[in-house]
């Protein structure tokens, strides 16, 4: 079911699509990748408050995330899947022949790279535990 779903989220159609199809094949995948990043970046950020706590990192009073940070999150990766269908439009532009994989790579890109972001701060963190302990 889960390689259905991600074959779903990163197929293409092989025809030239105009350029409101590409915008729509792009915003039809908007929620599930939110969904996604969302579910892998709250788990990252347990992972996050648990490793600094065992690190024994955060003094009484001192606040482990910027509460702006976390607002800011979602926001700012919904500009950039934006940019995916931005990017893949100036593309069809500027390589004339038609190129039916660049959506699915652009994706792929952009999920890999926010998943990478939403996970960093639990991996670093998990490792200073690690050598902390030891």
């Amino acid at each position: 079911m889960i390689k259905e779903a991600f074959k779903w989220l990163v197929s293409t159609p092989q025809e030239l699509r105009p350029w409101w199809k590409v915008i729509v094949w792009w915003e039809l995948r908007r929620i599930p990748v939110n969904i996604l990043v969302g579910c892998v970046g709250f788990i990252s950020l347990l992972g996050f408050f648990l490793f600094i706590t065992l690190a024994h990192e955060l003094k009484p009073g001192e606040d482990a995330v910027e509460p702006l940070v976390l607002l800011a999150t979602p926001i700012l990766f919904n500009i950039g899947y934006t940019a995916g269908w931005i990017a893949e439009l100036f593309l069809r532009i500027v390589w004339k022949e038609r190129n039916p994989v660049i959506a699915s790579a652009l994706l792929k890109l952009g999920l890999s790279g926010s998943l990478f972001c939403a996970l960093m701060p639990s991996v670093v963190w998990f490792v200073i535990w690690i050598t902390r302990s030891i």
